[in-house]
């Protein structure tokens, strides 16, 4: 093993992160997360919005909104409309991520697609244990090789990588370590 601190330190994380995003999506499905729960997360995001909070609670509020404009635009316009396929993607992504994470198989890309998924949450206005998340991925993947030394990746990372040389250049260097 290169580094045991490090591995260790990642393998921690990486169970506890997994074992979060794994228990959540899992409760998603059980609980009959689907387009209204999406939608209603995200009405919720627009509540928080300059324009919704001029309108409702007054300038002093609209001064310091949670959520952009952008972000905004991008809820009504994309994400409200498509709110039964993200329904989908959030509880199947944090399913794949949680196990990815656990197991220890495409570490990286896990940790890169769970850091995606809670800037969403936090965009959207919702803080909780988001950020804390983020910095535990950010750790994973600075970590890089030593992450993949307690998993799967340990076994197969190597042979695919020498199986596809083009993931041993540019930036899949960075998130398929050899």
């Amino acid at each position: 093993m290169q580094n045991p601190i490090k591995a260790t330190i990642a393998l921690f994380l990486r169970l506890y992160l997994g074992y979060a995003f794994l228990t959540a999506g899992i409760g998603k499905f059980q609980t009959g997360f689907n387009s209204s729960s999406v939608s209603g997360f995200l009405k919720g995001g627009l509540a928080q919005t300059h324009d919704a909070l001029l309108a409702t609670k007054g300038a002093a509020a609209a001064a310091h909104p949670s959520v952009t404009d952008t972000w905004g635009w991008l809820i009504s316009h994309v994400f409200l409309p498509n709110a039964g396929i993200f329904a989908l993607v959030v509880k199947s992504g944090e399913v794949l991520i949680g196990l990815g994470l656990i197991l220890g198989c495409f570490t990286t890309l896990a940790a890169l697609f769970g850091m995606m998924m809670n800037f969403a949450f936090l965009l959207t206005g919702t803080v909780s244990t988001n950020p804390q998340m983020v910095l535990g991925f950010l750790v994973i993947i600075a970590f890089g090789a030593a992450s993949y030394q307690i998993g799967l990746d340990r076994f197969f990372m190597k042979n695919l990588t020498l199986k596809i040389p083009y993931l041993r250049k540019g930036w899949f260097r960075t998130l398929l370590p050899q």
